[in-house]
Parts: C-alpha cells; sequence; structure tokens
C-alpha cells in the first residue's frame, strides 16, 4: 500500500495470523512498535513493525533503498520473511 503525501510511504499490512503471531512472540516499546528483521529477496533489513489500530493490524514500511533494490513498485505481490526480535 501507498500512503499519500510527502515521501509517499509504502508499507504491507500483515494478515490476522502474521499479526497475532507477531502480537505473541513481540516485545512491543512504549509506541507498540515490534523489533524485527525482514528478509525480502537478497535483501535483509533490520526494522519495526508499526501497530494500525484501525484495521486491528501491524504494518511493515518499507523504505525507498529496499524497494529500488528489489525492484519493488504499487501493487506488486512480494513474499516477506519476516522474524520477531527476542
Amino acid at each position: 500500500m501507498k500512503f499519500d503525501g510527502p515521501g509517499g510511504w509504502h508499507a504491507v499490512f500483515l494478515d490476522e495470523e502474521a499479526a497475532a503471531r507477531a502480537r505473541f512472540f513481540g516485545h512491543p516499546n512504549a509506541l507498540g512498535a515490534i523489533a524485527v528483521q525482514v528478509q525480502i529477496g537478497a535483501s535483509a533489513v533490520k526494522t519495526s513493525l508499526f501497530p494500525d489500530r484501525k484495521r486491528a493490524t501491524y504494518l511493515l514500511p518499507l523504505k525507498a533503498e529496499l524497494r529500488r533494490r528489489e525492484g519493488i513498485a504499487e501493487g506488486c505481490m512480494i513474499s516477506v520473511l519476516l522474524t520477531v526480535d527476542s
């Protein structure tokens, strides 16, 4: 999903099962963010999941550098391997 506005953030919303696992295994900070390691294609990054209370899930922001490196454009179907930091 691409957000409108400056910077045009792109993000992946976790499905219900992935969000439940993140809640169970994650250790949220004061803002509810959960530290994770993500593998997309050949790229591995450390980042955070952010709660989306409106949708009762988490979103994973995708930085522009990662999108360029992996050829990710708006509407692309991607595979994400996500590991919650312990």
